[in-house]
């Protein structure tokens, strides 16, 4: 859990040990902003029952990271603490509609302020023949159902490798990781697969640029997506449903598919679209090049991080 409280980021609860995209998120308000502006000022992103101890020493801006579902916000709305908070802040379209669909915010200041990132550098995609698929997010997000069908996809075609960067260690969670190990262990012990834990996100960021295709039978519902971000802006091939904020994130692919919540029908259409996804980077053909640019300059443009900093210096400013 995250907040900046009066200009410094301050982590509480369970998760204050980890290195999510949230705490990314903030560290780049932090460094990207006049730290004048952050004075008296505190923008919790998640929890804000954990940070009410500070609620009454400046103004308060709820940046949402989750979506109206998520328990913590069963009684948020009806309790005293909402009226605490001056400004409420979305992270995509589809979180602030879901959230205006369900609570009422009439007469609320409400912004939506995407998550964002820096751009990755990047030219031209580089292809040797072999087809290089990553997973960089945690693994109840759909690696197993990644994991289930890969042997699938290698029989079909040896030149395809996996590199899958996955563990809720990034979140502090070092006890509910081992429900996940039996999984872990499978990847690690699948043919052309390389399995790792958590790394930084500069690391990832490098990762991408070798890899081809994101590979993501998302199941769980987002409200927004940084992986996916990042997988475009380093020109790679988004393969995932259209469940929740992934249709509005990954509204470009050429492989955006429907969402089903049979395992077993979910599997097979995300095991279709990847294969096709993989004969789409072997032919290398321009249209193939020219769907790469079409993602990075969607991502690069919808997602940059130095817009997202002039929207929030903007709310910052007007508080």
């Amino acid at each position: 859990m995250a907040a900046i409280i009066s200009g410094k980021l301050v982590k509480l609860g369970a998760s204050q040990n980890g290195m999510s995209g949230t705490v990314l998120l903030a560290e780049r308000l932090l460094k990207g902003i006049n730290k004048e502006l952050f004075k008296n000022t505190n923008i919790i992103f998640n929890r804000p029952d954990l940070y009410e101890q500070y609620f009454a020493s400046g103004i308060n801006i709820f940046n949402f990271q989750d979506l109206p579902n998520d328990r913590m916000y069963k009684n948020f709305f009806k309790s005293e603490l909402v009226y605490k908070f001056s400004h409420f802040v979305f992270n995509s379209d589809y979180q602030k509609e879901e959230f205006c669909n369900k609570f009422d915010f009439n007469g609320r200041n409400i912004s939506v302020i995407k998550n964002s990132i820096n751009p990755i550098e990047i030219k031209q995609k580089k292809y040797d023949g072999k087809v290089n698929l990553i997973y960089h997010t945690t693994p109840h997000r759909g690696l197993e159902l990644l994991a289930h069908c890969f042997p699938k996809i290698l029989a079909e075609n040896d030149k395809v490798h996996l590199k899958v960067f996955s563990s809720l260690k990034i979140y502090g969670w070092d006890e509910r990781d081992k429900v996940f190990e039996p999984l872990y262990k499978k990847l690690k012990d699948m043919k052309n697969v390389e399995y790792n834990s958590n790394v930084s996100n500069d690391e990832i960021r490098s990762e991408l640029v070798n890899s081809h295709i994101f590979a993501y039978p998302n199941i769980w519902p987002e409200s927004s997506c940084l992986a996916a971000i990042e997988a475009m802006s380093a020109k790679n091939l988004l393969v995932l449903p259209n469940l929740a904020a992934l249709k509005e994130t990954g509204s470009k692919s050429k492989f955006l598919y429907e969402f089903t919540d049979n395992h077993s029908d979910h599997i097979n259409t995300f095991q279709k679209q990847l294969t096709h996804a993989i004969q789409y980077v072997q032919k290398q053909s321009e249209d193939y090049k020219l769907h790469l640019d079409e993602l990075k300059i969607y991502s690069d443009k919808n997602y940059n991080l130095s817009e997202y900093l002039k929207k929030w210096e903007r709310v910052l400013s007007n508080k």
